[in-house]
């Protein structure tokens, strides 16, 4: 399975239509490729080479290799080539010429700091992973409102737009939270009011959803479910806080926290 998102993918093909016909062409026939985009404008055959790479996450190469990774971090490299000169590499132009490319690695955990694609965050934690599995099972509980919300939130954060991001991730939280409770509320008793009122419903059901051995929830602000809750909700006006950093450690957290209550709610007895 590839270590990149649909988002990191289409970002890093969308530099073949910088290429020349014939550069495309070797590009492609590097990667086994020249059959998929062989015809049609440089658009047209850079779609078709992402529309496969999307298809085909698990292909690799003859020597075991997944395809799709090392397209992207060909890709990625020759990026970072582009703003390299005899001074070093420029992170800052990086940014400016390929904002879509930077943001989409950094939410699959990578950085470019430094003139080399590595990971900034551990291998184990696997974020294009968490964002498939959390979709997956959003889908699966039709929680179609916090699904929206999500998505609204990927897509601020990959045009930049920090404070929307946040907002959205704020309220992807709140609306889980709320269908969570919904779904194990037992057939005819009554749903507790939303917000606050649901998150400790959650904490004092039996069993517990919120984990009180885990330090997940302790009716004073400090369990792990209410710390987390109170960051995404920080109170008045801060400014600096709606960076990308900021942004970007907001929908890490996010992710991997929802993963594993969405995972807690698919396994919990019924």
């Amino acid at each position: 399975m590839t270590i990149f998102s649909r988002h990191t993918i289409l970002s890093a093909t969308d530099l073949l239509v910088d290429f020349t016909h014939a550069a495309l062409t070797r590009f492609l026939l590097e990667y086994g490729l020249d059959e998929i985009g062989d015809a049609g404008s440089l658009r047209d055959r850079a779609n078709a080479t992402a529309r496969h790479l999307l298809r085909n996450p698990d292909a690799t190469d003859a020597d075991g290799q997944n395809i799709v990774d090392l397209v992207v971090s060909k890709l990625a490299a020759g990026a970072i080539g582009n703003v390299t000169d005899y001074a070093g590499f420029h992170f800052d132009q990086f940014s400016t010429r390929y904002p879509n490319l930077q943001r989409a690695l950094e939410r699959d955990g990578f950085t470019v700091e430094g003139g080399a694609l590595r990971r900034s965050l551990p291998e184990a934690l696997d974020l294009p992973a968490a964002d498939d599995e959390v979709h997956a099972l959003l889908a699966q509980y039709q929680y179609m409102v916090p699904r929206g919300h999500l998505d609204q939130a990927i897509g601020a954060h990959a045009r930049g737009d920090w404070a929307a991001a946040n907002a959205q991730l704020r309220v992807y939280a709140e609306s889980l939270f709320d269908e969570i409770a919904a779904t194990l509320t037992p057939p005819g008793a009554e749903v507790p009011a939303a917000g606050h009122q649901r998150r400790q419903w959650l904490a004092h059901i039996q069993p517990p959803f919120f984990i009180p051995e885990l330090n997940e929830w302790h009716d004073n602000g400090h369990g792990f479910i209410e710390l987390f809750y109170r960051r995404l909700h920080p109170e008045g006006a801060h400014p600096g806080l709606s960076d990308e950093d900021d942004s970007t450690f907001r929908l890490h957290i996010v992710l991997l926290t929802t993963r594993l209550l969405l995972r807690r709610l698919a396994n919990r007895p019924r």
